[in-house]
């Protein structure tokens, strides 16, 4: 019997440390994403309006984030915020690498 409820015990504080540990996460991912923009504007990889647009999908994200938070975030939910902070981050690669972008930046003869 003790060992049913040690157990029992141990899987209930798993399961509420579980949440806070992906906000934690989801919070570093977020900071991440912010810094990487702002990385990218300054050193001219990003124009002010892309950045404009990543922000404002980040914005997107941290707002959901918040909702899920609020009605305490659930194992599915942090998936999808973890998926969401994936495809941002592709996006960011994306636009600071964009070849074009650099190439109109640099080189006059490509208009």
């Amino acid at each position: 019997m003790k060992k049913l409820l040690t157990i029992a015990i141990a899987a209930s504080a798993l399961t509420a440390a579980v949440p806070a540990l992906a906000q934690t996460y989801l919070d570093d991912r977020a900071a991440q994403a912010d810094q990487r923009i702002d990385n990218g504007e300054s050193n001219g990889s990003l124009s002010v309006s892309e950045a404009a647009t990543l922000r404002a999908r980040l914005h997107d994200i941290e707002r959901l984030q918040e909702r899920y938070r609020e009605d305490g975030m659930a194992n599915w939910q942090a998936r999808d915020l973890n998926r969401r902070y994936d495809n941002l981050s592709s996006q960011i690669y994306e636009m600071r690498h964009d070849q074009y972008r650099y190439e109109r930046h640099y080189d006059d003869d490509v208009w």
